[in-house]
């Protein structure tokens, strides 16, 4: 698949990252209490806190855009919708260790989509533990955004350079799977604010990195197939409104509602991005 095409440059550049950060990310504090937090075999990459969010106007996706996630060897090609969600890359503490944020230019918006694709049972590690999850249909992509508090960001190219595109899709834990265990006191800190004694719920979304196909033909293939994302239901934390997200379809003014997920930087058991 072209969607295991490597892009040299970007591939150097996260490399440098995970050199810097180590597996699974985690920073450990020394004289922090608590034991420290299990490391996995999980990407180092960006955690990211969602909020749901709205923008008017200002973004359109091609009609026949192709979709090819890293977990099936066919295309989809969904209904895109109005923008729905708005990413930031958070930093996140627990006893003994936290996970800095590798990329600050990495934002996402993520637009919803309808489309039918089949169930698929995954197993995914991350610094929660490991589970498998059952998905349902496709609801949402995201897509890689430079994103600004004061105006339009004005970036070239108009997608922050190394960021995968993700298909995502609802879950529930498999019958036979036992559950993720999030530690206690969680603080979570992005550029809307700081929060301590974060509550995380249950899994309720698993992104999956895909190749996005234009109409024209044009592709932009995955630079970590390896780098998936599990959302987390998750309590309260501060917001800004508005912000301004720019991307492949065009560049507008999002309206931040509310908190909804915390994402983790996931992978299959045994592989690393």
């Amino acid at each position: 698949m072209s969607s295991f095409v490597r892009a040299g440059a970007f591939r150097i550049a996260t490399g440098l990252a995970v050199t810097f950060f180590g597996i699974g990310g985690a920073v450990l504090l020394s004289g922090s209490a608590g034991p420290a937090a299990a490391v996995s075999s999980a990407p180092s990459f960006n955690h990211y806190l969602c909020y749901t969010a709205t923008a008017k106007k200002g973004f359109k996706i091609p009609k026949g855009t192709e979709l090819v996630p890293v977990t099936s060897t066919a295309a989809i090609t969904p209904k895109y919708g109005a923008a729905k969600l708005h990413c930031n890359p958070v930093l996140k503490i627990v006893p003994g260790a936290q996970y800095p944020i590798v990329d600050q230019t990495w934002h996402y918006l993520c637009f919803k989509i309808t489309a039918s694709q089949a169930s698929m049972t995954l197993t995914m590690d991350n610094q929660f533990g490991t589970a498998q999850l059952v998905t349902k249909d496709p609801n949402i992509f995201c897509v890689p955004s430079w994103k600004s508090l004061t105006g339009p960001p004005g970036q070239q190219p108009t997608t922050p350079p190394g960021a995968d595109h993700y298909t995502c899709y609802p879950v529930s834990y498999a019958s036979s799977s036992q559950d993720y265990a999030p530690p206690s006191p969680i603080t979570l800190e992005d550029e809307f604010g700081s929060t301590t004694g974060v509550k995380v719920g249950a899994p309720q979304e698993l992104c999956v990195p895909t190749e996005k196909i234009l109409p024209t033909g044009l592709s932009y293939p995955v630079n970590n197939p390896s780098l998936y994302y599990v959302c987390f239901a998750v309590s309260k934390t501060p917001i800004k409104s508005p912000v301004y997200d720019e991307n492949q379809f065009g560049t507008g003014t999002v309206t931040i509602k509310k908190t909804k997920w915390l994402c983790l930087p996931s992978s299959p058991p045994g592989t690393t991005s």
